[in-house]
């Protein structure tokens, strides 16, 4: 029997073969080398490595930034063949259905300028600065802005209605792995493993964790902060963020951003402070949190 096996789920059941060519192709792809992360992903041509949903999956993923939408869905159809149920293929063909080659080509060319940019750490600031720039207008700054409203009965209205909306939002992002938590009008989001292995390098797990929130956050217009953590380590500081944090918050938007659609607008990123990690566990804290406000 072949040392390749599909992935029953966990992390730990990815071949490990399937898991270095993963991540060499996402390494080139996330640099915007596509080409070159194409290539990598068709020398495994139609063997089993090759067929292999995590790999099948990524091929997609490059096929539909390079605005090769008919390769892509081929791709995953591929894998639907496989794992018909397969949340990650069906979300892709159908984004396929809405978005066509115009809209993935317009995502693709996103994903290339920020990778681009990441590479020179002295750029930082600027892409902070696209990324955390004006916001559109929410529906209560728009109210507003046509003249404040009186309190009353009309203003508690409005605060009842923002908090069923989270409520919903809540609702339909709930899935396993996930940690989803209503504040008020605004919804937090918590991955229950860690989402990079070190650094700023997204586990297998995590890349897919992500991506299948993205395709939840399609269409829905919605306002994203993305927190990076950073587990602490002997003689770091323990408060003031990192740099690393910053890193994995810029990561995760991207990804979000990618298998969403939603312009890298639509996120801000920041380094949250070590105090507020979300786990104990610093290995669980290799992660992000987000704090989502419908729009």
């Amino acid at each position: 029997m072949s040392h390749v096996r599909d992935r029953a789920g966990a992390e730990g059941d990815t071949p490990l073969d399937v898991v270095l060519l993963v991540s060499r192709a996402r390494g080139l792809a996330r640099a915007g080398e596509l080409d070159g992360a194409l290539r990598l992903l068709r020398e495994a041509g139609d063997t089993e490595l090759g067929g292999h949903r995590d790999v099948l999956d990524l091929r997609a993923r490059v096929h539909a930034q390079r605005g090769e939408t008919a390769e892509a869905a081929e791709c995953w159809r591929r894998v639907l063949s496989r794992h018909p149920d397969d949340p990650a293929a069906g979300a892709g063909l159908a984004r396929l259905g809405r978005t066509g080659p115009v809209a993935a080509l317009g995502r693709h060319r996103a994903l290339t300028a920020l990778a681009a940019a990441a590479c020179v750490t002295a750029v930082v600031a600027g892409v902070l600065t696209t990324l955390d720039g004006p916001r559109p207008a929410r529906a209560d700054t728009d109210r507003a802005a046509g003249g404040r409203q009186s309190p009353g009965a009309s203003g508690t209205a409005g605060a009842g209605q923002d908090k069923d909306q989270a409520a919903a939002l809540a609702h339909d992002l709930r899935a396993p792995g996930l940690r989803v938590t209503v504040h008020g009008d605004t919804v937090e989001v918590a991955f229950a493993r860690g989402l990079f292995s070190e650094g700023a390098q997204l586990t297998p797990a995590g890349a897919r964790q992500l991506a299948l929130l993205g395709e939840r956050l399609g269409g829905r217009h919605l306002d994203v902060a993305v927190h990076g953590h950073a587990a602490t380590v002997p003689g770091a500081p323990r408060s003031g963020g990192s740099v690393v944090a910053l890193w994995r918050a810029l990561v995760a938007a991207r990804e979000l951003s990618t298998a969403s659609g939603e312009p890298l607008t639509a996120f801000t990123t920041d380094s949250a402070d070590q105090r507020d990690a979300p786990y104990p566990d610093p290995a669980r804290n290799r992660t992000v949190t987000l704090v989502i406000s419908p729009g």
